[in-house]
């Protein structure tokens, strides 16, 4: 009897075991990876306001539609057909200083603007160009003879 009574409890206990309730689940997922071609630029031509003279006024190159002689321009390379932002210099970052600049050695450069305006796409090489232009501040009567000379720098992002 006491053999019985051990079997029936430990058939029980299994029983017991088999039937609690399950709390948890779990689910799998993949990890994927796509590797892209790296988003690049570089330069084709500067930005050039010509000559002026003291007391010119201000004077803007328009960005265009292709390069030509005063517009910067750029190539841009990627992923084939892909969307990318343009990202300009802020509006009165950028001055082009004579020798270390100073009083009456330095011209604000500002209202970047692009073609494409804020974004472009690659084509389907890979491949697009921006024009840039931006405004000169008028020249002033005091200001030096020489050369000016002033960097910025655009960005490209996917």
């Amino acid at each position: 009897m006491k053999i019985q009574l051990i079997s029936a409890s430990l058939l029980l206990m299994s029983l017991g075991a088999s039937a609690a309730p399950n709390f948890g689940d779990s689910a799998s997922a993949v990890a994927t990876q796509r590797i892209v071609h790296r988003l690049q630029i570089s330069k084709v031509s500067d930005l050039n306001f010509g000559e002026a003279s003291p007391g010119d006024g201000p004077v803007t190159v328009m960005p265009g539609v292709s390069e030509n002689t005063e517009n910067a321009s750029f190539e841009v390379r990627g992923e084939p057909s892909r969307l990318y932002q343009i990202i300009l210099p802020a509006n009165n970052s950028v001055k082009m200083l004579n020798g270390n600049g100073g009083a009456d050695r330095e011209i604000l450069i500002k209202e970047f603007l692009s073609f494409p305006a804020r974004a472009g796409t690659l084509d389907g090489t890979g491949k697009s160009m921006i024009f840039v232009g931006a405004k000169r501040d008028a020249i002033s009567n005091k200001q030096k003879v020489g050369d000016y000379i002033g960097q910025f720098y655009i960005t490209v992002v996917y």
